[in-house]
């Protein structure tokens, strides 16, 4: 940090720059999850297009079993689907208001550091 920032300015600045990794992981958060929901669509369509008879297997963990109940199969599918896009839309909201507060707090930065510049201007 610029040693001629007043004490303030430099921890409104980390703070800025911890803001900015939050909303980083928020959007990573965001991504994997928009993979996952596509990843059980696939899955979803894929388990509609086969027939009743045709077997079909889950996979816990590196163990594969077969599923007796394919219905239930794609009601837990659907479920975590459904989860997934609520906590999506819980993470979009988190994001804007991340990112609110953020142009809030560099404005207030901005607006600090050049009351201190022509402080120190007049001054000399």
């Amino acid at each position: 940090m610029e040693p001629n920032l007043s004490q303030y300015i430099q921890n409104q600045i980390r703070q800025a720059q911890q803001m900015e990794s939050q909303i980083e992981q928020v959007a990573n958060q965001k991504y994997q999850l928009d993979v996952r929901i596509k990843e059980l669509d696939k899955t979803i369509k894929e388990l509609e297009s086969v027939s009743t008879e045709t077997p079909v297997y889950k996979s816990v963990g590196s163990i594969l079993y077969q599923v007796p109940d394919k219905k239930k199969l794609l009601d837990d599918l659907a479920e975590q689907k459904e989860l997934s896009e609520i906590r999506i839309k819980t993470l979009e909201k988190q994001q804007k208001t991340l990112e609110e507060k953020y142009k809030e707090l560099e404005s207030a930065i901005q607006q600090k550091y050049e009351e201190e510049t022509k402080r120190r201007g007049s001054s000399n």
